[in-house]
């Protein structure tokens, strides 16, 4: 599952992939309402589970320049780390707001870490769609074409799904041709691994 603090609590080094870190999501934070002080000095918090299958918990304390992070540290003893906001202009002269890199300062919208917070570059980190080989990326990207249009499962094989009451044509057609594209991406690669899989075992 995705989202904040979720993750392995993996120590820098030990993977390389987004999915096995431990992440703080700006733009969750903000869909939980997780920004916004608390009047009366409370301090709202987030939970997740940890290896060893207990929760951990982890204070948050919003404020105009940044958010201060707030949690327990093997003593018991409370310890806080604080990550600053940076900003970035949208088109239409409006302003977007990231999380500033405790590492390297760079905008980031999600960091990774338990005892230190850093983006993605600093960590090294890469998602693990990016180990996927090309035509696995394809086929991906079909299914999730044909679950927008309304197919279930995992059906790649029959006809492209017909279009939805309330889509727009040039958005269906537009879908459409996307996926005919990826299916022969896919199948090509896929063509590529048998005969890759068929060399091998006459090899033997």
């Amino acid at each position: 599952m995705g989202g904040i603090g979720s993750g392995r609590s993996h120590h820098l080094g030990a993977a390389d992939k987004c999915e096995q870190w431990r992440s703080i999501d700006l733009a969750h934070l903000k869909r939980m309402g997780l920004l916004k002080p608390i009047a009366g000095g409370r301090i709202k918090a987030i939970v997740w589970k940890n290896d060893q299958g207990r929760f951990d918990k982890l204070g948050i304390i919003p404020s105009p320049g940044g958010i201060r992070f707030v949690k327990r540290d093997d003593e018991g003893k409370l310890a806080g780390m604080f990550v600053a906001y940076t900003h970035t202009a949208t088109m239409f002269s409006g302003i977007r707001k990231w999380f500033a890199c405790p590492g390297c300062g760079r905008p980031a919208r999600v960091l990774y870490g338990i005892n230190s917070l850093r983006c993605r570059r600093c960590r090294g980190l890469k998602y693990a769609s990016q180990s996927e080989a090309s035509h696995r990326r394809a086929q991906s990207k079909s299914l999730s074409i044909r679950r927008r249009v309304g197919t279930s499962g995992s059906n790649l094989n029959g006809p492209f799904p017909p279009k939805p009451p309330k889509m727009r044509w040039a958005t269906y057609k537009r879908l459409r041709a996307l996926d005919a594209a990826l299916q022969d991406q896919w199948l090509l690669g896929a063509a590529g691994d048998l005969g890759r899989l068929q060399s091998r075992v006459k090899r033997r």
